[in-house]
């Protein structure tokens, strides 16, 4: 029963990657094919993948990567879409927000060498001479194919920041006694330049608050407590509470050679990698444990190839593998359904990643194809109806866990119909780097 179990786990991924065609624009983080893989939008030469840059600064740039399971490559282009605080089309032209034709090609790209899985990896440099944008806020990455702005294959939300002041943050666990123990309250006061001047601030200035960079929890509905001054203080005893949820778990398949952590065996089934994970057990009711983690980030790595500083300076880009990672939870069924969550699911409810329960086992379990790095995740229990993850049913709930906290400010234009991005802060939860 179970071997056949996994057979229709691996069956069902392998039609994912073919049946996920929907183009329909989505003003999120989406993939619109199934055959698109390892998307990411990070900071060039700084690893962090917040996807935030600065307007006047020309030099510090975004840089996207993926990957399309093929053994052909494919002709793409991207475009920039200004969209308002709450992620709509802005009322705008594009001539209005970008200098140059509007789009760009993405020609970098380059075939997987020496892998079982076949695949192209692409990566562009972004803003170009051809997208820069002109003015601040949020901005949608529009990636499509052959010139055809319909045929859409993945979008990411980036922002661009004109700062007009200073976010000063603070973590702490939450005033309320009774979520003391598991939320976490991010108090902060923006204070703007002295020649900035924000008429109505209660209706056109817009705090958002992420943890740990992730747009499923955001909180974008607040609103200044107090104002003195130049100073907007946003201290709310509830508003600005999240669940402090759990250390991320962790599985490292960089090598595919030796024993690594959280690793039970390895196996090549059908001229394809597998690998199965050590079972995990909920932690709803553990009492919370500290441990290193990457706030339920990947670090794409290879271990089994050779790196060369200038020849090969990441590895991971198209040598590293894709294995069928085998994913299992023991517990008893409930009546809900039960996801894997984290930048591998593209922090979002995905039904690739969705657990199936094995009932001779008495276990849930997945197979979810992923490339060769060290990842972070966690088990969410899925809200059918406002279409939420509850991470503290299986993972528990701490105040005391480790969490960045991202701030960002808005404030609608007093000329023109657009959300300005005016303030920026960022702030870990114990006061880490």
């Amino acid at each position: 029963m179970k071997r056949y179990l996994y057979l229709i786990l691996f069956a069902l991924n392998c039609l994912f990657l073919k049946a996920n065609t929907d183009s329909t624009l989505r003003f999120c983080n989406a993939i619109y094919e199934g055959d698109i893989r390892t998307v990411r939008v990070i900071q060039e030469n700084s690893g962090f993948n917040f996807p935030v840059i600065t307007l006047q600064d020309a030099l510090k740039t975004l840089r996207l990567e993926f990957d399309q399971i093929t053994s052909e490559r494919d002709y793409y282009q991207f475009t920039l879409i200004h969209c308002d605080a709450q992620w709509n089309r802005s009322n705008l032209v594009k001539t209005q927000f970008l200098d140059g034709t509007g789009f760009e090609n993405i020609e970098n790209s380059v075939f997987s060498n020496s892998t079982l899985t076949q695949y192209v990896h692409y990566s562009i440099n972004f803003p170009t001479e051809q997208t820069m944008p002109k003015i601040s806020g949020n901005y949608l990455l529009v990636v499509y194919r052959n010139f055809n702005e319909a045929d859409i294959v993945l979008s990411r939300r980036v922002m661009v920041l004109n700062s007009k002041g200073n976010v000063d943050m603070t973590v702490s666990q939450s005033s309320q006694v009774e979520f003391r123990a598991e939320n976490q309250q991010i108090n902060f006061t923006f204070t703007t330049l002295k020649d900035y001047f924000i008429p109505n601030p209660y209706q056109d200035l817009t705090a958002v608050i992420l943890r740990n960079g992730e747009w499923l929890t955001a909180n974008n509905e607040l609103r200044p407590q107090f104002i003195q001054n130049q100073s907007y203080a946003y201290k709310q005893m509830i508003g600005s509470q999240f669940q402090g949820i759990n250390e991320y778990r962790y599985f490292d398949i960089r090598s595919l050679r030796v024993s690594q952590a959280w690793v039970k065996k390895k196996m090549n089934i059908g001229n394809q990698k597998h690998v199965w994970l050590v079972a995990d057990n909920s932690r709803g009711y553990d009492r919370y444990m500290n441990w290193n983690d990457y706030n339920g980030r990947v670090f794409y790595d290879n271990k089994d190839i050779l790196k060369d500083s200038l020849l090969k300076p990441n590895g991971f880009e198209n040598e590293s593998d894709y294995c069928f990672v085998h994913f299992s939870l023991s517990m008893d069924l409930i009546d809900k359904d039960i996801y894997v969550y984290g930048e591998l699911s593209d922090w979002r409810i995905q039904e690739s990643h969705k657990l199936y329960y094995n009932v001779d086992a008495k276990i849930y379990e997945t197979v979810i194809p992923l490339k060769q790095g060290y990842y972070n995740y966690i088990y969410g229990v899925a809200d059918k109806e406002s279409k939420s993850l509850d991470f503290k049913v299986l993972e528990g709930s701490h105040s005391a866990t480790e969490n960045n906290y991202m701030v960002l400010m808005y404030h609608r234009n007093q000329t023109m119909p657009y959300d300005e991005l005016i303030g920026y802060g960022l702030k870990n939860s114990q006061g880490k780097n």
